[in-house]
C-alpha cells in the first residue's frame, strides 16, 4: 500500500500488530474472544469467566473461577485515600475525567507495582478491575451527596457494581442483566482506547498509566461517549411521530445518527443483535418500552433515509440498544461511558499483558509512527517575515 493511501485515514484498515485476545470479522459481523464467539459467551459465560479467558487465554476451570471470585472480593475494597480523593472532586465533574484520574491514582496502592513478572501483573490486573468498578460506584454516590458503600462482598462483580451504585443488593434478574452487559463490552480488539493502552504500554509505562490513557480515549463522543449520545438523541426526538423528520433534518445538516454505523463492521455489529433482543425482553414497563420502540423507529428510518440521501448502508452498533437498557436500569446518562469502562478495563488489562510481555509478537516494541510535515520552513538568511527575532531586540530575558 502506498504511503499516500495510509495517511490521514485514522489508521483504518492498517494492521499494526498481532493479537491473540479478540478478533473482529467486519465483513461477516462476527466477534470472538480468544476464539469463542460472542454469542456463545453472552449465553453461557459469566463476566468472571470472561476476565479469566481474556487475561489467561483459556477457558477457566471451576477452581479458577472460585479463585478469581475470591480475589475480586478481596481487592474490591478501596483505600480510604481514594474515597478522600473522590470527595475532593466537584459534583459537576465529568465522570470519565474523574475515573481517568482514579485509574492512575490506584497505582500507588498496588504492592505488585514494581514486580515485573506475568503472575504479579496478573494480580495487578485483578486489583484494577475490582477497584475501578468500586471507584465508579462510589463516585456516583459521592457526587449525589451520599456515603459510598464500603463493604462490597457480593458474590459477583456485576452484583457489586450495582450494589455499590444503588446502595441495595440487586435482584438475581438485575445481576444477570448487568453480567451480560459486562460480557458484551469486555473487548473489541484494536479499537481507539485499546490502541491507546497498548501504545502507552509499549513505552514500558505501568498498567495504571496505560489504562488511564485508555479511559481518556474511551471518553470521546466517537468511542465510549457514543452510548450517552444515543440516549440523548432518543430523549431529544421524544416521540415516534417526530423520528422521520428529525433524522432527515439531521442528515441534511451533515450530522451523524448516533449508534448507526461502525468503523469496522460492514454489517450489523453482533453485539447489537444480542442487545436488541435483550432490550425487547427487559424494557417492558411503559416508561421504558417507549425508548426501545423509539430506537427501533430510528433504526428503521435512519437506515432508509441514509440509503436514499447518502447512499450509505449503516447498521446499529453496540451503543444503539445498550443505551435504552442502561437508562431503564437507572444509570445516569453521563455514567454510560463509565459503565463501558468498568467492563472494558478487563480487555485493556489483557492487551497490556500481551503488549508488555510480547505474547503475540517476537519482542516488545515501542510504537513510533512517522508523520509527513506539511508546514513551512524558515531560513534565517531570508527576510520573509519567517525569521525569529533575537531576545534583545524584543526586550525579553528568561532570567527576568
Amino acid at each position: 500500500m502506498k504511503s499516500e493511501e495510509t495517511k490521514n485515514i485514522g489508521l483504518r484498515g492498517i494492521t499494526i500488530a498481532d493479537t491473540r485476545i479478540s478478533m473482529v470479522d467486519g465483513e461477516r459481523g462476527r466477534l470472538f474472544y480468544r476464539g469463542y464467539p460472542i454469542q456463545q459467551l453472552a449465553e453461557q459465560a459469566t463476566f468472571e469467566e470472561v476476565i479469566l479467558l481474556l487475561l489467561y487465554g483459556h477457558a477457566p476451570t471451576l477452581a479458577d473461577i472460585r479463585r478469581v471470585e475470591s480475589n475480586l472480593r478481596e481487592y474490591r475494597q478501596l483505600p480510604e485515600e481514594i474515597f478522600g480523593m473522590l470527595k475532593i472532586f466537584r459534583p459537576s465533574a465529568a465522570p470519565m475525567d474523574v475515573m481517568q484520574a482514579v485509574a492512575a491514582a490506584l497505582a500507588q496502592f498496588d504492592p505488585d507495582l514494581q514486580t515485573d513478572n506475568r503472575e504479579a501483573v496478573g494480580r495487578s490486573c485483578l486489583r484494577l478491575i475490582a477497584r475501578f468498578a468500586s471507584a465508579a460506584a462510589a463516585w456516583q454516590r459521592i457526587r449525589n451527596g451520599l456515603e459510598p458503600i464500603r463493604d462490597l462482598d457480593d458474590s459477583s462483580h456485576a452484583a457489586a457494581v450495582l450494589h455499590g451504585m444503588w446502595g441495595r443488593v440487586p435482584t438475581a434478574e438485575e445481576t444477570r442483566l448487568m453480567d451480560l452487559l459486562l460480557v458484551l463490552h469486555a473487548d473489541h480488539t484494536f479499537n481507539a482506547s485499546t490502541f491507546a493502552v497498548r501504545e502507552v504500554a509499549s513505552t514500558r509505562a505501568n498498567l495504571y498509566a496505560s489504562v488511564s490513557a485508555g479511559v481518556g480515549a474511551l471518553s470521546g463522543d466517537l468511542h465510549g461517549g457514543a452510548n450517552a449520545k444515543v440516549m440523548q438523541m432518543l430523549l431529544e426526538i421524544g416521540d415516534l411521530d417526530k423520528v422521520e423528520s428529525w433524522i432527515s433534518q439531521r442528515i441534511d445538516a451533515g450530522q451523524r445518527i448516533m449508534g448507526l454505523g461502525h468503523a469496522v463492521y460492514q454489517t450489523e455489529d453482533p453485539r447489537a443483535g444480542i442487545l436488541r433482543k435483550v432490550a425487547d425482553k427487559v424494557l417492558q414497563r411503559p416508561e421504558d418500552r417507549r425508548w426501545f420502540e423509539l430506537g427501533l423507529a430510528v433504526e428503521q428510518h435512519g437506515k432508509a433515509i441514509l440509503l436514499e440521501k447518502k447512499k450509505l448502508v449503516l447498521y446499529p452498533n453496540v451503543d444503539f440498544f445498550s443505551s435504552p437498557v442502561l437508562y431503564g436500569q437507572g444509570f445516569p446518562i453521563d455514567m454510560f461511558p463509565v459503565f463501558f469502562a468498568v467492563s472494558r478495563v478487563s480487555g485493556w488489562c489483557a492487551h497490556f499483558l500481551e503488549e508488555h510481555f510480547a505474547e503475540a509478537q517476537p519482542k516488545p516494541q515501542l510504537y513510533r509512527p512517522e508523520a509527513s510535515y506539511t508546514g513551512r520552513l524558515c531560513a534565517q538568511q531570508i527576510d520573509d517575515g519567517c525569521n525569529w527575532p533575537d531576545l534583545d531586540s524584543r526586550g525579553l530575558d528568561p532570567a527576568g
